[in-house]
C-alpha cells in the first residue's frame, strides 16, 4: 500500500506498510525482535534475583571457591597421582584443601626434630595471589571463571543488556520515523503538494541540551563513586593488615612457648605444648571459620570437624560448643590457662619472665581478631550510599533516555533502523555505571570470593610455623655434645666421660676437630674399632703432632670427630 496519507505505525509485510518497501517490514520486525530480547533479559532478570542466596544486597554471592577448587582439582588429578599431593616425612608438596590432610596426632608431634618419619604440616598456597604474579592465560581463565560463576556479575550484565536493547529499539523506532517523514514528503511532492515537518529538526535539535544535561549531571555521582571506592580499597587493606597481624600474633606465641622448656624437653612438657599447638590452631580456625568450606561454617558441625581433624578432644569440643559466639575468647583462655601450666613444669631459669609476655601476646590476639569481625559493620553512613544509589540511578535513566537521541545516525538507508552505536554506547556506559557496584560487593567481603584471600592456606601457612617453632627444642640430648661451649672460642675444653673419675683434657684451635661425646652402649665409633671391646683409643687432632690417650671402659661416653670449621 502506498499512501501518501497513511499515519505512522508498525507494519510487519510489504502489502500493509505504507511506503510499500520490504526494507520497513522488515525494520519493525528488528524492532519487536529487540523489545521481546529485552523482556527475555528483563525475565531472566527476575528469576536470578528469586534465586539469589541472600536477602541483603550488600551480602556478596559466593562465586563457588569450592567449585573452583573441585575444577582445579580435577585438572591436578590428570597429572599427579594423589599421593604426590601430601607430605611424607618431610615438608613439601602443595595441596589444595591442607587442613584436611595434615597428621595432628600427639605421637607425630613429640617426635624428635631429627626423626626421619616426621609427617609435617600440609604445605599451602598462599593466601594472596596479586594478578602482576599472574601470567597471561592464568590471568584470563581468572576472569572467565569468575565472570561464569559470580551470580551478582551476571545480573547486572544482563540489566545492562536489557535497557541497551530498549534504547537501541527507540533509536530504531527513531529511524522509522523520520524515513516515514521522508516518503510521505517525497509522496506530496509527487502530487504537487506542499508539505513541511519538522518533526527531525525537533528531534535532532534536543540533542546538544540533552548532552549537556548529561555532561553536567554526572559529576556528583562519579564523585560520590569514586570517593566509595577508595574508601572500600582501604578498608580491604586492613582485612588483609590485620589478618597478617593475628597470623604474627599467633606465630610470636608458638615461639615463646617453644622456648619455655629445658633441655631436655620431658614427655610432660612435650604433651602439654602439644596441647596449646592444638588450641592456637583452633582459635585460629574458629577466626576464619565463616570464610572457609562448609563444614566449617556451620556452627553445628564445626566442632565435630575439629575434633575430626585431632585439634580438640570430645569433651574440649562440648565445651567449646557451650560458649556460644564466644569461642575464640573461651580458647585464648584455655591458652592462657596451659601455658600457665607448661611454665609450672619447666625447671628452665628466667621462664617465669615470659608469663608476662605471653600473657599481652594473648590479649593483643584476642583484640586484633575481635577488630578484625568488627570492621565488617564499619562503613560508611547509610545516607551517603542511599544518596549516592539515588543519583546514579537517574544518571542511568538520563543515558537510557538521551541516548537513542545522542547516539543516533541517520545514513537514510534501507537498513537504517539497524542502529548498533545506540546499544553499545548504553550498554558500555550502564556497565561502567554498574561496575563499582560490583567492585563495592567484591570489596566488601575479602575473603569469599575465590581470588581474594584465601583463610584456609593462610591458617594452614600459620600451622606449618607453628609445629617448626614450638617443636625446636624436641632433639635427642644423647645425640649432642655434653662439653660446654664453643670450641673455635675457646682454647682449651674438657671432655668428660661417664666415669667421673677419668676427664682428658684436650686443646683445641681453630682448625682442630670437635668432639661430639656418645653413650657407648647405644652407639658405635666413627674411630677404628669398637669402645665395649678395647679399653684404649687414640683421639688424634688435626694438628699431627698433638694426640690425647685416654682410658674407655663399657659404660663410657665415645668421641666423634669434627672439623671446627665446618
Amino acid at each position: 500500500m502506498d499512501d501518501c496519507t497513511a499515519r505512522f505505525g508498525a507494519c510487519f509485510s510489504e502489502s500493509t506498510c505504507s511506503d510499500g518497501e520490504k526494507s520497513t517490514a522488515y525494520g519493525w520486525i528488528f524492532i519487536v525482535c529487540q523489545l521481546v530480547l529485552s523482556a527475555l533479559l528483563f525475565l531472566t532478570l527476575c528469576g536470578m534475583h528469586i534465586s539469589k542466596r541472600g536477602d541483603d544486597e550488600k551480602i556478596i554471592v559466593s562465586t563457588g571457591r569450592d567449585r573452583f577448587l573441585n575444577s582445579i582439582t580435577s585438572q591436578v588429578a590428570m597429572m599427579k597421582s594423589k599421593k604426590s599431593l601430601r607430605h611424607s616425612g618431610k615438608p613439601g608438596g602443595t595441596i589444595l584443601k591442607p587442613l584436611s590432610n595434615t597428621d595432628r596426632s600427639e605421637r607425630n608431634f613429640v617426635k624428635n626434630v631429627a626423626d626421619a618419619t616426621i609427617l609435617y604440616p600440609s604445605k599451602s598456597r598462599p593466601e594472596y595471589v596479586p594478578y602482576p604474579h599472574l601470567n597471561f592465560f592464568e590471568h584470563i581463565q581468572t576472569k572467565i571463571f569468575v565472570t561464569s560463576n559470580d551470580e551478582y556479575i551476571q545480573s547486572r550484565m544482563v540489566s545492562c543488556a536489557a535497557l541497551a536493547s530498549l534504547s537501541s529499539a527507540a533509536s530504531s523506532t527513531l529511524a522509522m520515523l523520520f524515513e516515514h517523514e521522508r516518503h510521505k514528503q517525497d509522496c506530496m511532492e509527487g502530487l504537487e503538494l506542499e508539505y513541511t515537518s519538522s518533526t527531525k529538526e525537533w528531534f535532532l535539535g534536543q540533542k546538544d541540551p540533552f548532552a549537556e544535561t548529561l555532561d553536567s549531571f554526572k559529576f556528583l555521582p562519579i564523585f560520590l563513586i569514586l570517593a566509595y571506592i577508595a574508601f572500600l580499597v582501604n578498608r580491604w587493606r586492613d582485612f588483609m593488615i590485620t589478618s597478617h597481624t593475628i597470623q604474627g600474633k599467633i606465630q610470636d606465641v608458638g615461639i615463646l612457648v617453644g622456648s619455655v622448656p629445658d633441655n631436655p624437653v620431658t614427655k610432660e612438657e612435650k604433651k602439654q605444648i602439644y596441647k596449646i599447638y592444638r588450641f592456637l590452631n583452633a582459635v585460629h580456625i574458629m577466626c576464619y571459620k565463616s570464610f572457609m568450606r562448609d563444614e566449617f561454617k556451620n556452627d553445628d558441625s564445626v566442632y565435630s570437624q575439629l575434633v575430626e581433624m585431632d585439634l580438640l578432644t570430645e569433651k574440649e569440643g562440648i565445651h567449646l560448643g557451650s560458649m556460644g559466639k564466644k569461642v575464640r575468647e573461651g580458647l585464648c583462655s584455655r591458652i592462657l590457662c596451659e601455658i600457665d601450666v607448661l611454665l609450672s613444669l619447666t625447671t628452665k631459669k628466667y621462664a617465669e619472665s615470659k608469663s608476662i609476655v605471653l600473657n599481652d601476646k594473648i590479649c593483643d590476639l584476642r583484640g586484633t581478631m575481635a577488630k578484625l569481625h568488627d570492621t565488617f559493620v564499619r562503613d560508611n553512613p547509610n545516607e551517603y550510599i542511599l544518596a549516592m544509589q539515588v543519583l546514579v540511578y537517574i544518571y542511568m535513566a538520563l543515558v537510557v533516555v538521551g541516548y537513542p537521541l545522542l547516539m543516533f545516525s541517520d545514513n537514510q538507508s534501507p537498513f537504517s533502523c539497524v542502529q548498533p552505536l545506540a546499544f553499545f554506547g548504553t550498554y558500555f556506559t550502564l556497565l561502567s555505571l554498574q561496575m563499582p557496584y560490583i567492585l563495592f560487593t567484591r570489596l566488601y567481603n575479602p575473603f569469599d570470593a575465590h581470588d581474594d584471600i584465601n583463610a584456609e592456606n593462610l591458617v594452614a601457612s600459620t600451622e606449618l610455623a607453628l609445629f617448626n617453632s614450638m617443636r625446636c627444642q624436641f632433639r635427642d640430648i644423647s645425640a649432642e655434645s655434653d662439653v660446654d661451649g664453643d670450641y673455635e672460642l675457646r682454647s682449651e675444653r674438657t671432655l668428660y666421660k661417664a666415669n667421673p673419675s677419668v676427664a682428658t683434657s684436650i686443646d683445641t684451635q681453630p682448625g682442630d676437630p670437635a668432639v661430639h661425646v656418645y653413650d657407648l652402649d647405644k652407639y658405635e665409633s666413627d674411630i677404628d674399632g669398637d669402645y665395649e671391646l678395647r679399653s684404649e683409643r687414640t683421639l688424634y687432632k688435626t694438628n699431627p703432632s698433638v694426640a690425647t690417650t685416654f682410658d674407655t671402659q663399657p659404660g663410657d661416653l665415645a668421641v666423634r670427630v669434627y672439623d671446627l670449621d665446618k
